[in-house]
């Protein structure tokens, strides 16, 4: 009896959501939780969770009014109220399109997880880009309204249920290495090259991945593992016909439902191959696709995973400029050739390290053009 008079006079102070705090505002709080800045962190990604428990009423009560003022959604409830919290984590990676907006992104980035804007600067080049992990599907869905900007498009994943892909390449068509992706399942990819053969297995569980990667890593055999819920695509059209009908039809669709204005399209035509959109959800795109394909386009949509670019610059001056740019964005110095009253880089860069240095090349008033393995 006295043990259930003692529950019913105590209380827990829970933790919501993550609401509009950072890492600065935890850490004013994190020892008066008696909790370290790790632990209260943790906690608060994986909300709802318990902060604090065994609380008398006014302790409870001032708990909850240190942590609104931080901006962080608590509540306060009974000792004996249960919470059953889900074991479930996701994390969050991001796609750029637009770089119109990335210094804000990184500030708010920056100001939400306390890493330095170089640290981010490495984690956003790649493609996709995974910015934050062990998040609860609360927390990883209130960032990814928080944190996405136009041309930035914030993905959430819950790392065990999602499905992926293992990925291997046999440069050369090297047949030893070919024979060992056969022994683990793998089946070569699409129509390539001999000197681009790439083999995969696709649609599996983590633990699958994950076995098959130590597998291959002991025998030092190149082997990457890709999460398909941030498989994105690019809408590529080759080629259309030269019947004047069918290109109307075609400009129709592009206009329609691409939004390209209509007094572009005859240059398009001209400059195929031509990336009609970026990164797409390829269930978004199906009646696009088969629009055009009806009307005789030539139109595919790659995976841009594997995408790597060289970069193609229109002027033959500010070198030193250039060249501090890509170094910046690659993390490493470019060799420039001149070529044809510009410049061309090497750079194998990914989509996020190439559309960055176009964007940033653009804010100088200079046409930078990405050029892809195999393609003009």
């Amino acid at each position: 009896m006295h043990q259930e008079s003692y529950q019913q006079d105590r209380y827990q102070v829970r933790v919501l959501g993550v609401g509009n705090a950072d890492v600065l505002s935890i850490g004013r709080f994190h020892q008066r939780l008696g909790l370290s800045k790790q632990d209260c962190i943790r906690r608060i990604l994986t909300a709802p969770s318990v902060l604090q428990s065994e609380l008398d009423i006014r302790s409870a009560e001032a708990m909850v009014e240190v942590l609104r003022g931080a901006d962080l959604p608590c509540e306060l409830v009974p000792q004996s109220e249960q919470l059953i919290p889900s074991q479930e984590r996701f994390e969050i990676a991001v796609y750029i399109t637009d770089f119109t907006h990335i210094t804000s992104f990184i500030t708010d980035l920056a100001l939400f997880t306390g890493q330095g804007s170089e640290e981010l600067l490495r984690c956003l080049a790649k493609t996709p880009a995974i910015i934050l992990g062990n998040l609860s599907e609360n927390v990883a869905a209130e960032l990814v309204t928080r944190f996405s900007k136009p041309g930035i498009e914030l993905i959430r994943s819950c790392s065990a249920t999602a499905r992926y892909t293992v990925v291997a390449y046999a440069p050369g068509g090297d047949q030893s290495l070919a024979d060992y992706y056969r022994t683990f399942g793998l089946q070569r990819a699409g129509d390539q090259a001999e000197q681009t053969q790439c083999w995969q297995l696709t649609d599996l569980t983590l633990e699958k991945a994950q076995t098959l990667w130590q597998q291959a890593n002991e025998l030092h055999l190149p082997l990457v593992i890709h999460n398909q819920d941030y498989y994105r695509f690019d809408l590529l059209l080759k080629s259309v016909p030269l019947d004047a009908a069918a290109r109307q039809q075609i400009s129709r669709v592009l206009a329609e439902a691409l939004g390209i204005p209509e007094h572009l399209h005859q240059r398009l035509f001209e400059q195929l191959p031509m990336v009609l959109k970026r990164c797409i959800r390829i269930n978004d795109y199906d009646s696009v696709l088969t629009s055009l394909a009806a009307q005789g386009g030539d139109v595919t949509a790659e995976w841009v995973g594997g995408f790597r670019f060289d970069l193609r610059f229109d002027t033959g001056e500010q070198r030193a400029r250039l060249e501090k740019l890509c170094a910046a964005i690659m993390g490493r110095p470019l060799t420039f050739t001149e070529s044809g009253g510009g410049w061309s880089v090497k750079a194998d860069a990914n989509l996020h390290q190439g559309l960055w240095i176009q964007y940033e090349a653009a804010q100088s008033g200079i046409h930078c053009r990405l050029m892809r393995s195999g393609h003009e």
